[in-house]
C-alpha cells in the first residue's frame, strides 16, 4: 500500500474514531481481501487437494427424470466443477476424458471403484444429485408458473483409492449433504429473463458451490 493510501486511511480512522487495530484490519483487507475459508473436504480429511499432489476424478449422477428433461446436466456439472477445481490448483481428470469414458460405459456410474479402475487417480469426487428444479414449486404457491427459482439437493461423496489385495478400490472418506436454493430469498419473474439464461446461471452457481468443497475459497457462497 502506498503512503498516500495510508494517509487517507489514517484520516478516515481519525474521522470515525476507529482504533488502531481496526485500521490495520481495514488495511489488510484492502491488500489481500477477506481471508480464505478452509475447504470442507480439507477440514474433514486433512488433505489439501489444491497443492496438486493428488489426482481427482469428478463424476456425477442425476435422477432419471431430470436427465430426460435436461440431457446435458450431467456433463455440464462435471465440466463446471472440474474447470473450477483446476483453476484452483487441483489435479483433476479432464471433463472431456471423463465424458468419453462415461459414453463408453453407458453414461451411468454405479460404483466408484469402476472409476478407480479406469483412471490413475487418488480420489474420486462423486456428486450424487437427488433433486433438481428450475421453477417455483407449484404445490406451495399459486400463480407461480412464470416464477423461476433453482433448487438442487443431493450428496457430495469422496472416496480414497487404495489397493487392497491387488485390487484398486474406492473407499469412502467424506460425505456431506447439499441443498442449494437460488435466488435464496424469493423467485424471479421469467418475464424479461429467459428460462434458458436462468438455467445457465443456476448451473454455474451449483458448480461453484460444489467445487468449493474441495479448495479454499472466499466466504459467502457456502452451501
Amino acid at each position: 500500500m502506498n503512503s498516500a493510501a495510508v494517509v487517507r486511511m489514517c484520516a478516515l480512522a481519525a474521522l470515525f474514531g476507529l482504533p488502531g487495530c481496526s485500521l490495520f484490519v481495514m488495511a489488510g483487507k484492502m491488500l489481500t481481501g477477506d481471508p480464505l475459508q478452509t475447504a470442507q473436504f480439507k477440514a474433514m480429511t486433512g488433505v489439501d487437494l489444491s497443492k496438486g499432489k493428488h489426482r481427482v476424478a469428478v463424476v456425477c449422477t442425476v435422477p432419471a427424470a431430470v436427465g430426460e428433461e435436461l440431457a446435458s446436466l450431467n456433463a455440464d456439472l462435471i465440466e463446471g466443477i472440474t474447470r473450477r477445481m483446476r483453476i484452483h490448483g487441483v489435479n483433476v481428470v479432464s471433463a472431456t476424458e471423463m465424458a468419453r469414458w462415461l459414453d463408453d460405459n453407458g453414461g451411468v456410474v454405479r460404483d466408484p471403484s469402476a472409476v478407480a479402475h479406469a483412471f490413475d487417480v487418488d480420489y474420486v469426487a462423486w456428486i450424487d444429485l437427488q433433486a433438481f428444479s428450475l421453477r417455483e414449486d407449484l404445490t406451495r404457491e399459486k400463480n407461480v408458473a412464470h416464477l423461476l427459482r433453482g433448487r438442487a439437493q443431493g450428496f457430495i461423496r469422496a472416496f480414497k483409492v487404495e489397493e487392497v489385495n491387488g485390487e484398486r478400490l474406492a473407499l469412502g472418506i467424506y460425505n456431506t449433504e447439499f441443498n442449494i436454493v437460488y435466488p435464496p430469498h424469493q423467485p424471479v419473474q421469467e418475464i424479461g429473463r429467459s428460462a434458458l439464461l436462468f438455467q445457465k446461471d443456476f448451473i454455474d452457481r451449483v458448480c461453484l458451490q460444489l467445487s468449493e468443497q474441495f479448495y479454499d475459497h472466499r466466504p459467502g457462497t457456502d452451501i
